[in-house]
């Protein structure tokens, strides 16, 4: 019986390079060695494997090709189970605001063709799911800072600043306004609009991000717009008179998720991807 791979490795080495000197070279071990390992697999077979001076006996010369088989498997192995560990597969759930949605189709685009074993839940939500609680994997957000107990990257800055179309350049004071309604008008954002929109120009109120884009775009009302979503929307315009009452309003972009899944191949490739993508975007946007 053979007690172990290694003594089988030490054979083969020799038998195909033809002294031992060359195979402790290869396997890094002194000479002395090897015929140390060869004689122990002979203790462990019952039969002799190599005669000094005459080389690998016909015996010998079967296990060293066993051994040349088997360490082809084992490697093949070993390689399937490197290409499992490092295969992005199975199922992520990214959980965001529908605001961000634009921004998530090129990245989700890119997750489509190159991860065919990988599938992205995107759950759109003012509430959001709980990664703490792990109802998600990934979570793309806008906070000043993240909670102790998630982890992540931070991305870019996000500047907001007041939008309309063409036709509220020339007189913004006479615009009525498109703001966000129940249950955001509590927010960070609905505070500074509570603040500063009179109520009585108020257009519209959604609580859905992405329609209030919409509207500002369709001439409905002007009103609070992140600058990487309006630099998509052709229609937009800024009113720059308003930057003053809206530079405090910037916030940091951050993917986060829970410490735990940190060495996740899922989690790390859907993250790398959105955040390339975003990251170019916003550079775009900058310029």
């Amino acid at each position: 019986m053979i007690s172990s791979w290694d003594d089988l490795r030490h054979l083969e080495a020799l038998e195909r390079l033809g002294s031992a000197g060359a195979a402790g070279r290869e396997l890094g071990v002194a000479a002395s060695t090897v015929y140390r390992r060869i004689a122990a697999l002979e203790q462990s077979v019952g039969f002799t494997c190599l005669v000094r001076g005459k080389g690998v006996t016909p015996a010998g010369r079967e296990l060293a090709e066993l051994a040349r088989c088997t360490g082809t498997s084992l490697r093949g192995i070993a390689q399937r189970a490197k290409e499992q560990r490092e295969e992005a597969r199975g199922s992520v759930t990214l959980t965001t605001v529908d605001g961000f949605a634009p921004l998530l189709m090129a990245p989700l685009a890119e997750l489509s063709a190159s991860y065919p074993s990988l599938r992205v839940h995107v759950h759109i939500s003012d509430a959001g799911l709980s990664l703490r609680k792990n109802q998600a994997e990934l979570g793309l957000s806008l906070v000043q800072t993240p909670p102790s107990t998630l982890i992540g990257r931070k991305l870019f800055p996000i500047r907001f600043g007041v939008y309309g179309t063409a036709t509220h350049v020339d007189a913004p004071e006479r615009a009525r306004w498109v703001v966000l309604g129940p249950p955001l008008e509590g927010s960070w954002l609905g505070r500074w609009e509570n603040q500063h929109v009179p109520s009585g120009k108020i257009a519209a109120a959604t609580a859905s991000r992405r329609l209030f884009v919409d509207l500002v775009a369709a001439g409905v009302g002007i009103g609070l717009v992140p600058a990487p979503l309006a630099e998509l929307r052709s229609e937009l315009v800024e009113l720059t008179s308003y930057r003053p009452l809206t530079a405090g309003l910037e916030r940091p972009a951050w993917l986060l998720f829970p410490p735990e899944l940190r060495q996740d191949v899922r989690v790390s490739t859907v993250a790398k991807v959105v955040a390339k993508h975003l990251t170019r975007s916003t550079a775009a946007t900058s310029r």
